[in-house]
Formats: C-alpha cells, structure tokens, sequence
C-alpha cells in the first residue's frame, strides 16, 4: 500500500475516529461511578456475568478496530519497520511490569476486602508508581541506546522508546485508578473507557501513518491516548485522590511489600513470554523481529479474553479466599468461559495461519509470519489456564510462591532459546514459549496442590474439547473450500456442538455446584 497515494484517506479517517473517539470518552468520563451496595450470592453472580460480558463485548471490538488499523499498518511499515516498532514496545512491557510493581492487583485486593477510605491507600501506591516511572525513564532509553550503540537498533527506534518512554507517566496514574474501578466491581466501565481508548489510538496512529511519521507516529498516539485514558477514568472516582501529601512510610512500606513479588512475578512472566525478541533482535535482526511480531499481534487479540473474565472473578476469588468450595466454584466458572474461547481459536488459526496472514497482511509476511503463527497458537489455552491458576494463587495471599515458579520458567525459556535460536530461528523461539507455559502450568499445580482447585479443572473442559474435535474433523472435511468459508462454517459447528451438550448456558451462568 503506497504511503503517498492512501496519506489524504489515512488522514481524514484518523481525525474522524479521533474527534469521535475524544468525545466519547469526554461522555462517559461524566459519569460517576461507586462501590457496590449488594454483597448476596445472587448479586455477586449477577455482577461477574457483566463484568465479564460488557468487557468482552468492549474488547471484542477493541481487538476488531486493532485489527483494522494493523492491517493497514503492517501493509504500510512492512517487516523491517514493525520490526522496530516491535522491538520498543518490548522493552516497554518490562518496564510498564516495573513501575505498576503489582500495585494494581494488591489495591484492587485490598479495596475489595475492605470498606475504608481510599485516600491513604491511593495516595501511597501512587507515589510508589511515579518515583519508579522517574527511575524507569531514563533506563530504557538507555537500553535503547545499547542496541543503537552496538549496531542492532535505527535511530528511529531510540526515538520510538523515549517517547513511549514518557508515556509512562500518564499509564502510571490512569493504573492507579484502573484498582479501584477492578474493586469496585466496574470492570464494565473499565472495558468501556479502554474500547473508546483503543479507537483514540487507532484514529490518531492512522491520521500519523497517513502524515509519514512511521513508527514514532505510532508511540506518539499511545502516549497521547494513555493521557486521555487517565482522564476518563479518572474523573468519575475523583481527582481529589491525587492529592497524596500526608501519607506515611509505614504505608508505603507495607504495599512495597505486597507488590513486590507481584512486581518480580510481572517481570519474570514477561521475561519468558517475550525475551525472546530481545534474543532473536540480536541473532537475527530486525526483519525476523517484524515476522515474528505480526505472528503475535494475532494472539494478543485473543488475550483480552482472560483480561475481562479473571479480572471480573478476581474480586470474588479474594472474597473466597476463606471458603475453598466457594473459592473453586468461581475457578471453575471462569476456566469454563475461557477453555471454550481458547480451544476453537488454536484450532482455527492452526488450520488456517497460511490463507489467514496473506489475505490480512500481504504476501510480504508469507510463509515466516505463517509459521509462526501456526506454532504460537498453542501457547493460548495453556496461558489462559494459567492466568486463571495466577490469580487463585493471589486470592490466597501466596504471591511470594509465584515467584520460583516464574523464576524457573523464565530460566527455562531463556536457556532453550539462546541453545536454539541460533539453529531454528524464530521457530525455536515459538516452540519454547509454548513450553514455557507448560513449565509454568506445572510449578502452579505444584503450589495449589493441597487446595482441591485442580481437580474442578477437568470437567469445564470435557464439552470444549468434544466440540474442538468437531471442529477439526470439519476443518478436515472442508480443506478444499475457500478458507473463509470453512472457518465460519466450523465456528458454527462448533458453537453448535457446544450449545447441544450445555457448555455454553454453562459458561454464561454457572452452576450452583461446578464439576
């Protein structure tokens, strides 16, 4: 796609979806939102199904205007460039894991068990966040530098990672509110505020793209979007919490203590699910990096998935902390919507990672994108599982045990892509991240052991995996029809294979007693 003959159409139709999207977010920032009153069993059920529908709902189509917008992208950067662009949000991920130091998660916790004034709370985590986003700042330009210094990285992307760099900030405190929206059981309005955040994103990257500013385009628009993110969420909980002079050591001390092995458990997971680009910038360059990076951009669509349904049980997973059979019945429930979404999404882009890459991306990321592709899709069901296992850990207080078990998957992930990289390439380093979770799966069985979670595991799955072989055995039937159509008509024949045997009002509502 020429830069030259799409930049009018590109510009036009990104300060469109931008001025939209602005508004929007200006509307719903008007709406104040609150605790929740009702604490019943049949309020707490009701509460889970919308904060895990309306943000799946908001996801689905944040994930869709991505979609539309990378197509776009990646047909204008082309390999080499996503592979810059690629390479600086990496280094942003270890970052943006350092200066949340896991206070999202302890805050929402603690909220959530407690009735209390947020002020004092809020006011010491969010010092923690911005004296660590001062440290982080000048780091990762840095490390940038490094790979600049060494002949690895353009100019273009040192420039890219300081302005993500200073993006920093406004995510910083947007994070800090984001708690209390996830204690406050309003994960729907959460989900609602990221959808009109991504189409802000998109309308401000394609107005960007379409006025030649590449890649630092692209980080402009994340930053710019990231302040507006704060904003919107900020206001209806109250700008009031950001005055946070007067709270003590003593406090901060005590939620540096519960965030750090959140923190390091953070870092770790993102070690060993995306190291692996640090190592193949290095082994094989930039080009390979934009491949293997387009691979994943599918499978990142995917992930908003558990980030709207464990975050809707975790609440109540923290609650249930005290009632094992209360606290497995929420497991179960939320493994059974996220193994239904997880098994026809490996089966279908497996079947179809060749057709599916060519026709949205361009010839230009065949076969390799294909490939990969084709390999990291079976990372997912292992991932969503073990988001799920993550957060039961958390619930029971056990975090400091989550650290060994990414400590030693991390070491396994880093240890099997430098002794096969260098041979395998990108495959490798596919390869190993689907063992990695594996790795993971079994450190996290290994400390709920004694917990009677595990075995309420087994039977949410037995109705997705018969559907999954309906799907395969029609994907098998269908391999001579045009790829499209034989996606659509398995999805179909497995949705109804899934509904015939009860799996999905099963999914939707639970069940009194979870198998």
């Amino acid at each position: 796609m020429p830069e030259t003959a799409w930049a009018p159409v590109l510009i036009a139709a990104g300060s469109v979806i931008a001025a939209l999207a602005a508004l929007y977010l200006a509307v719903l920032s008007g709406r104040a939102v609150g605790p929740p009153e009702l604490r019943t069993e049949t309020a707490a059920r009701g509460r889970f199904t919308r904060n895990a529908l309306l943000p799946l709902v908001a996801s689905g189509f944040d994930r869709a205007i991505f979609w539309i917008f990378w197509i776009v992208a990646l047909r204008i950067l082309g390999p080499e460039r996503n592979g810059e662009y690629a390479f600086a949000i990496n280094l942003l991920t270890y970052f943006a894991a350092l200066t949340d130091f896991g206070l999202g998660t302890v805050l929402t916790r603690d909220i959530a068990r407690r009735d209390t004034d947020l002020r004092p709370i809020f006011g010491a985590g969010l010092v923690i966040r911005l004296r660590l986003v001062g440290l982080s700042i000048p780091l990762m330009v840095a490390l940038a530098l490094i790979y600049y210094a060494t002949g690895s990285v353009s100019g273009a992307t040192v420039v890219t990672a300081a302005v993500l760099a200073a993006g920093l900030v406004p995510t910083a405190v947007g994070q800090a509110y984001a708690s209390v929206y996830g204690a406050w059981e309003r994960m729907d309005r959460r989900g609602l505020v990221a959808a009109g955040t991504s189409a802000l994103t998109v309308g401000l990257g394609l107005a960007l793209l379409g006025g030649g500013a590449g890649v630092i385009g692209l980080a402009v628009a994340g930053a710019v979007s990231g302040l507006a993110s704060w904003l919107a969420l900020a206001r209806p909980v109250g700008f009031h919490l950001l005055r946070i002079r007067g709270y003590g050591d003593a406090q901060r001390r005590a939620l540096l203590s519960s965030g750090f092995p959140l923190m390091l458990n953070a870092l770790l997971a993102t070690a060993f699910v995306q190291l692996d680009i640090l190592i193949l910038q290095a082994m094989q360059g930039t080009a390979v990096v934009g491949h293997y990076n387009a691979a994943y951009k599918f499978i990142n669509a995917l992930n908003a998935v558990p980030a709207a349904v464990v975050l809707a049980a975790f609440p109540l997973m923290a609650r249930a902390a005290t009632d094992p059979e209360i606290l497995g019945r929420w497991t179960a429930r939320t493994w059974r919507v996220l193994v239904s979404i997880a098994v026809p999404a490996g089966v279908l882009l497996f079947v179809h990672a060749d057709p599916l890459v060519g026709t949205l991306l361009g010839d230009e990321f065949l076969p390799f994108t294909a490939e990969a592709l084709a390999i990291l899709i079976w990372f997912l069901p292992f991932s969503y599982l073990n988001g799920t296992l993550q957060y039961v850990v958390i619930s029971l207080d056990r975090q400091w045990w989550l650290t060994p078990a990414f400590l030693v998957t991390t070491l396994f992930n880093v240890g099997a892509n430098l002794a096969l990289v260098p041979a395998f390439g990108f495959h490798a380093a596919a390869a190993t991240t689907i063992a990695s979770e594996v790795v993971l799966l079994v450190m996290l069985a290994w400390v709920l052991r004694r917990d009677r979670v595990l075995p309420r595991l087994v039977g949410p799955a037995i109705r997705p995996a018969l559907a999954a072989a309906a799907l395969v055995l029609a994907a098998w039937l269908l391999r001579d029809v045009p790829w499209m159509l034989a996606a659509v008509a398995g999805l179909l024949i497995y949705t109804a294979v899934l509904g015939l045997s009860g799996g999905i009002r099963m999914s939707l509502r639970g069940r009194r007693q979870d198998a």
